[in-house]
């Protein structure tokens, strides 16, 4: 999200940490370009995610990042994603297992939405899932309770609040403590 720039296949044999503990990274063959105006609307829609903004995230973010139609009247689908992301993301609070589970339990559901609607996935957010989901397997392989969302957190606040302005990360901030704390 820096630099607009990302190894989309980081899995233990193109990573390498030198005897001071500096991470590097090899293999530069699968790499992609993330312009500026999708790396705000990328963050943009983490905010909205992890504060349970779905009518923003479904409304704007997916018409931004490209995964809908920018003319798409988005009022029938609302109601929708807002209900199976929140069963997904939200009713699983902190607990890994149990926000893991929820996600499968949705998949079928999400599936169905992404055929009815004219769902299109950018190519550099295909990347990047494969590259997240990589890290994620990673890390869970060293620590069974990793939260990729909860390690994600203080980088996507600061992020955030260069983006948007510290005053406007504060008011959101505040609602996703307050979201944080209900979902636990």
């Amino acid at each position: 999200l820096d630099i607009g720039y990302f190894h989309a296949d980081p899995h233990p044999g193109n990573l390498y940490v030198t005897h001071d503990g500096t991470l590097c990274l090899l293999d530069f063959g699968l790499c992609a370009e993330v312009d500026e105006a999708a790396r705000r609307a990328m963050t943009k829609a983490i905010v909205h995610l992890l504060t349970g903004d779905f009518d923003s995230l479904v409304s704007e973010d997916a018409k931004e990042l490209g995964f809908l139609p920018h003319d798409m009247d988005t009022s029938d689908l609302k109601p929708i994603l807002t209900k199976i992301l929140t069963q997904g993301l939200l009713e699983g609070g902190s607990n890994l297992h149990t926000r893991k589970r929820n996600l499968m339990e949705i998949s079928e559901e999400l599936n169905d939405v992404f055929f009815k609607y004219p769902f299109s996935v950018p190519p550099f957010f295909a990347l990047v899932t494969r590259g997240l989901g990589l890290l994620e397997g990673i890390a869970l392989s060293g620590d069974p309770n990793f939260d990729i969302f909860r390690a994600s957190l203080p980088y996507a606040t600061q992020r955030a609040a260069t983006i948007m302005g510290r005053h406007r990360w504060a008011q959101l901030g505040r609602k996703l403590t307050a979201t944080s704390e209900s979902s636990t």
